[in-house]
Parts: structure tokens; sequence; C-alpha cells
């Protein structure tokens, strides 16, 4: 087991299931450069064009600075905890079978994101629960930090892969808003986009400011967007995300002020459409190999949606940069990342391999997620 985990031993003992997921995560050391992600601030809801229930309106209030349930009152995924429609953090647990009070303390001050013992297993166990990492509060309770077993268990910033010190780090600098993001489709399913913030319900984007332009360019990338594919976010939509000026969905969902869901194949298809257009501009053929200075990691998670970002991250420690959207003469497929050096590329699902070249390895996102842990 870490040695980050040998201060809960006593907790370990007394909770059936503590650190089965953690006691699995690698302990090579590592120095990793890790990208800080900003945890999303909680604002003030402006006033809705149609009246909410003021039951409703407290709740998302409550839950940003924290309020009291059982854990048989959440609704659980497989990566968190929703409650009424909003994901949840879980903490403030007091483990009243454990007898060490100062290990009954430091479990108290933990933030959970997935039920990584079997204190979080019992229906009837009283937590507190919130929304906005930075406000959190609750009776007795001083501080919080991340919880390592829920970090692992989700594997967060691919957590299981890293070194002691770069543990150390992401357990830091948890962001709730990164772990929705990278889990949204799962806290919010569908097939339209969405936009969630903590004291906010979740809202489909379409129906914020119906009437708005559907084309426009970015502000952000400059990209002219095209109409007729919900592609654009006019800044009449996008004050309600945070946003002050047109954006496009792919800019609009990295610089939100809350969790804005797009669904995979569209988000992607945006994604290509914009990379090429992009390319036309700058005199590049899609046929051309792309020079070395444009095989850049963070210019590859500026491309691409947020849902390809977990995989960007874990790749970047490993891998030089990849061809973004590679195109193969004769064939219609598209290798979403590629490394033609070694004749390898990711794709976005299985049924994509069968437009593609053979001689080459092609894995789908799926799978190299799940290898990766």
């Amino acid at each position: 087991m870490g040695r980050w985990s040998r201060h809960l031993e006593a907790l370990t003992q007394a909770i059936s299931g503590m650190g089965a997921s953690a006691s699995a995560a690698a302990d090579a050391d590592g120095d990793t450069a890790l990208q800080e992600v900003p945890e999303a601030q909680a604002v003030e809801s402006p006033e809705p064009e149609e009246a909410i229930e003021p039951r409703d309106s407290s709740i998302e209030q409550a839950l940003i600075k924290g309020m009291e349930v059982t854990l048989g009152d959440l609704d659980q995924t497989e990566h968190g905890w929703m409650y009424r429609g909003h994901p949840v953090m879980v903490y403030a647990v007091d483990v009243a079978a454990v007898e060490d009070q100062q290990v009954r303390r430091e479990f108290f001050q933990r933030v959970h994101l997935a039920s990584c013992c079997g204190a979080l297993e019992d229906p009837a166990q009283a937590v507190w629960i919130g929304t906005a990492r930075e406000a959190l509060a609750a009776p007795g309770l001083d501080t919080t930090h991340a919880c390592e077993y829920c970090l692992a268990k989700v594997n967060h910033r691919g957590f299981r892969s890293l070194g002691p010190r770069d543990r150390t780090r992401v357990a830091a600098g948890f962001s709730f808003h990164w772990h929705v993001s990278q889990y949204a489709q799962e806290f919010f399913p569908g097939d339209e986009a969405n936009f969630w913030a903590p004291g906010k319900v979740v809202q489909a984007l379409s129906a914020i400011e119906p009437g708005s332009a559907d084309s426009g360019t970015c502000g952000f990338c400059e990209w002219q967007v095209p109409a007729g594919h919900d592609w654009f976010v006019p800044v009449e939509r996008g004050t309600q995300l945070g946003l002050s000026i047109d954006a496009c969905v792919l800019c609009a969902q990295q610089q939100a002020m809350g969790v804005l869901t797009l669904p995979d194949a569209s988000a992607l298809e945006a994604s290509r459409v914009r990379f090429s257009a992009q390319r036309e501009n700058t005199d590049v053929t899609a046929q051309d190999a792309a020079p070395e200075s444009d095989r850049d990691w963070s210019r590859v998670r500026r491309q691409l949606p947020l849902s390809w970002h977990p995989l960007c991250e874990q790749l970047e420690r490993k891998l030089s940069a990849p061809v973004l959207f590679h195109r193969f003469t004769g064939y219609e497929g598209v290798a979403v990342l590629a490394w033609p050096e070694h004749r390898r590329g990711i794709v976005a699902a299985e049924e994509d391999r069968a437009l593609l070249p053979e001689g080459w390895d092609f894995w789908t996102l799926r799978n190299v997620l799940g290898s990766l842990g």
C-alpha cells in the first residue's frame, strides 16, 4: 500500500473494503507537469424566465455550501453520486465504528468522489454533500482534502500511474469541475448539449435564448461556425455560461463557468470541421503531413472536445504529440490521433476501423482508456 495511505491503516481494519482500489495503484516516482484546471466558480443564477419552485431553488443554493443527507438519498453512478439532478461530492462523514478519534477525524475531512470503502456503502450513513469545492462547509469541519482512494478508484487525471509526488500534486489541486467534465455523459446522459453549474439546474443549451443566431464567428478561435449543426453559442446564450463573446461549442466548453456537455459524435465532428477549416486558412492541405511544429500536445487539447482530454493527458506523459485527424488516400475513415512513424492510431469507435487501411494498429478511445486504467 502506498505511503500516502499508511495513516488510514486503523480505518482500513475497521471498515470493510477500504483501500482495495488504491492498493493497486503504482508507486513509481515521477515529476509530470500537470496542467491546472481551475475550479468552476459558484455563480448566482440570473432570474429565470419561468418560475422555479422555491424548494428547488433553495436546494441548488444549499448545495453550494453543503447540506446533510443520507447515502440512501443519493443516486449512484459508476463514477460518483447525483442528488436531484446535481452531481455532488460527499464529505464530513463521521464513521462511528472507528474508535481512534484521530483517524475518525481525518476521515471526516475527506472529500469523496465515489464509494471507496464500506463506510460509503451503508444507505443509512449520514453524509454532507456539495457542488462547489471551494465553499464546502459543515459543523465541526475545519478543512477538506480529496480522498486519494477515490482518486485512484476513478483514476482522476491518471492518478493510478502517477508517482508519489504527482499524486500529492493532483490531490492538492483536485477539481470537482474536472471530474464532472470527465464523466459528463454519465452524469448528464442524452443526445443534446446541456449546461450545469453549482447553483444552477441543468438546462439544454438550445433552451437558453432559443431564438439566438446559429452561426457566426467564434471570438476565441476565429472559426466561422456553419449554420445547421448547433455548434454556435452567441453571446446572448453564452452570458448564462459565463462567456462575454460569441463562441463555438468547443471553445465554449473549455471556457464556460460550469460544465457544458456535448454529444460525443457531434462534438468530434465539430472539432474535425474546425480543424480542416483552420488548416485551409493556413494553406495546408488535408493530405499533407503535419509539420513537426504543429505536433504539439497543447494544440491537440485545444482542438479536441473535453471528452478526449483525459486520454491526451495520460498519453502526453508517454508519447510524442500525434497528427490530428489523419486521412488515408483511398479510404473514407479518419484516425483522430495518429502516429504515422509507428503506423498506429486512435479512432472514436469500433466501426471506424472498417473504413481504415490494414497494416496499421488502430485502437478505440475506450480501449486505450481501459488499458490505462
